[in-house]
């Protein structure tokens, strides 16, 4: 999906924007083992052509400099070990934002369906659980996140 229209409407509203530049899919492909999962095909395609990023402030997970491996905040797999170590966060979800140790928003990538998605769910870092599905996809969930902030 072409999000660029979108993007340019939130711009216009005045909010700035940062993004971690195209990903190569052997990057992609590199995240993908590193974490032991299969990431949804929406997400694959906002990697491969934002790397990451997004509204500053509010910024996606993901990979930066086209580089998987890199483990600081701001990155999924910087944020997945993150949190995978200090709040039980479960193997099957990969972090896609995460913010001042109290917002969590994953991937639940064991729900994958028969069109390569999964759903976005909040995970409660306080009471280390699934607390609510936010989208059935991230494709929507990335559509809404733009069009909450263009209006």
């Amino acid at each position: 999906m072409n999000y660029d229209k979108l993007i340019q409407q939130v711009e216009s509203k005045g909010n700035e924007t940062f993004w971690f530049g195209k990903t190569d899919i052997v990057q992609v492909e590199k995240l993908e083992s590193m974490l032991g999962l299969i990431l949804p095909s929406s997400f694959k395609e906002f990697l491969e052509n934002y790397g990451g990023g997004g509204i500053v402030e509010s910024e996606i997970s993901g990979i930066e400099d086209n580089d998987a491996e890199l483990d600081y905040g701001g990155t999924v797999w910087g944020d997945t070990v993150t949190c995978r170590e200090d709040y039980e966060l479960p193997d099957n979800l990969a972090v896609i934002f995460f913010k001042d140790d109290e917002v969590c928003w994953c991937l639940d990538c064991n729900l994958l369906n028969e069109f390569n998605e999964c759903p976005v769910v909040s995970y409660n870092l306080f009471n280390k659980s699934v607390d609510r599905e936010m989208s059935s996809s991230f494709k929507d969930f990335f559509v809404e996140y733009l069009e909450l902030r263009a209006q």
